[in-house]
C-alpha cells in the first residue's frame, strides 16, 4: 500500500494499524479520538506543529526535541486551549519522528496523530518496511516551557 492510500484510509476511518519488520504491532489514530486513557504518544512530523500540541517552547527545549535522538519520547504539560481541549489533566508524551520511512507516512497523512500500541496484530495490519523508532521502552524526557529538562529514564 503506498501512502496515498494510507492517508486515505487514515482520512476515512480515523486510524490504521501497522506491524514493523520486528513484529511490533501498533495504530495511529485522529487527535480527536484519543482519550487520555490511552497508552501511547502523540507523533510529530515537523518541530512547528509542537505549538498547536503543547504550546510555548523556549529555544533550547525546541533544540532538544529537533536534535533529540529518534526513539526519544517527551513529556510535557499540556495548556488547556490546545488541539486536545485539555482532556489530559497533567502530562501528554508526543515524538518528533525522524526515521525517513515513518515521517513520509505521517507528511503525507499531513496532521498530528496519536501513536496506541497493541498487543496483537489485526486482520487490516499494513507491514512496515522498516522498524518503527519508538516503543514502550523507548528514552523518556520531561520538557517544560520554562526551559527545565528532565531525564526521566536514558
Amino acid at each position: 500500500m503506498d501512502n496515498k492510500e494510507i492517508s486515505k484510509q487514515f482520512s476515512g476511518d480515523g486510524k490504521i494499524s501497522f506491524e514493523d519488520t520486528h513484529g511490533l504491532s501498533f495504530e495511529w489514530i485522529k487527535v480527536e479520538q484519543w482519550t487520555p486513557e490511552m497508552e501511547g504518544c502523540f507523533l510529530i512530523h515537523e518541530i512547528y506543529q509542537l505549538k498547536s500540541l503543547v504550546g510555548n517552547f523556549s529555544e533550547i527545549a525546541l533544540d532538544i526535541v529537533e536534535y533529540a535522538a529518534d526513539e526519544t519520547i517527551f513529556l510535557s504539560p499540556q495548556p488547556s486551549w490546545n488541539i486536545n481541549k485539555g482532556k489530559s489533566g497533567g502530562l501528554i508524551k508526543f515524538a518528533l519522528v525522524g526515521s525517513p520511512y515513518w515521517k513520509q507516512i505521517l507528511q503525507q497523512i499531513g496532521e498530528i496523530v496519536f501513536l496506541q500500541w497493541k498487543a496483537e496484530v489485526g486482520p487490516s495490519t499494513i507491514k512496515g518496511a522498516q522498524a518503527f523508532p519508538f516503543t514502550r521502552k523507548s528514552k523518556l524526557m520531561g520538557l517544560y516551557e520554562d526551559g527545565r529538562v528532565k531525564i526521566i529514564n536514558g
